[in-house]
């Protein structure tokens, strides 16, 4: 716009001038002519002549304005491609900023989808074994209970094994001291088959006879004071020395014995 006002300019300047300057040929031609007055048509010509310098000066106008055209479209193609080309920058960074952002997206969704199958794991891992340590804890109960259960069973039998030991340690001293009795005891007349009398002899380890009571009578006094005397005369059974401290104190520290003779007659 700025060249095409300075050639407007120039235009206007350049027909002023030319005026001027018919102005003072037609002034000058005036003053040294007859004076006679004779008739011309300075307006005419000075017009014509502007009319005509007016037509000149256009053209290199138009010319110009041609140039300043094409500059301007030339300016307008190149601010165009420009902007094309800015608008193709800006587009091409904003999808590259949009693919950033989806990848980061996606990376992130990995991040987190690999950070939840990371606990997921960890707490399976943690399950499995809580699991192991709860089924191996049980393991361990149920053998500890199996163990225990043996080991009861191995007592009990055990205690079995020396209560019938026992026992038959037990009676095998009580059927001595019994033999012992009869081979003391002096049968009175009275006495006949089936007559028996509990008695309750109190003994110490060594075997001595400490006292001897009648407990339950056979219902006749000289059975039951023949079988009494007949503790008291063998006085000490020294075979209990070895018997175990144990049985003694069980079975024979006070010893309750049925004296029952099996050679009594009717």
């Amino acid at each position: 716009m700025n060249t095409q006002n300075q050639f407007t300019v120039a235009a206007i300047v350049s027909v002023f001038l030319h005026g001027l300057l018919l102005v003072g040929i037609t002034l000058g031609w005036e003053s040294t002519s007859d004076p006679t007055p004779r008739v011309f048509k300075p307006r005419y010509v000075e017009a014509k002549l502007v009319e005509l310098k007016a037509q000149d000066t256009q053209e290199p106008a138009q010319k110009k304005n041609k140039v300043i055209d094409l500059t301007k479209k030339r300016e307008l193609e190149q601010q165009r491609a420009e902007a094309q080309k800015r608008a193709k920058e800006e587009a091409a960074r904003q999808r590259r900023i949009e693919r950033e952002r989806k990848e980061k997206a996606e990376a992130d969704k990995k991040k987190r989808q690999e950070a939840e199958r990371k606990k997921q794991q960890e707490l399976e891992a943690k399950r499995r074994a809580e699991e192991a340590a709860k089924a191996k804890a049980e393991r361990q109960r149920q053998e500890r209970l199996a163990q225990e259960r043996l080991d009861e069973a191995v007592r009990k039998e055990e205690q079995q094994r020396q209560a019938q030991l026992a026992a038959e340690q037990t009676q095998s001293y009580v059927n001595m001291i019994s033999s012992r009795i009869e081979q003391n005891w002096s049968r009175p007349p009275s006495a006949r088959r089936g007559m028996k009398v509990e008695l309750l002899i109190q003994l110490v380890p060594t075997g001595q006879v400490v006292n001897v009571t009648i407990v339950r009578s056979s219902g006749n006094a000289a059975f039951d004071r023949s079988a009494e005397q007949a503790v008291r005369r063998i006085d000490r059974f020294s075979e209990l020395r070895n018997m175990p401290p144990e049985l003694f104190e069980q079975n024979f520290r006070q010893l309750k014995l049925v004296f029952d003779p099996k050679d009594l007659r009717l």
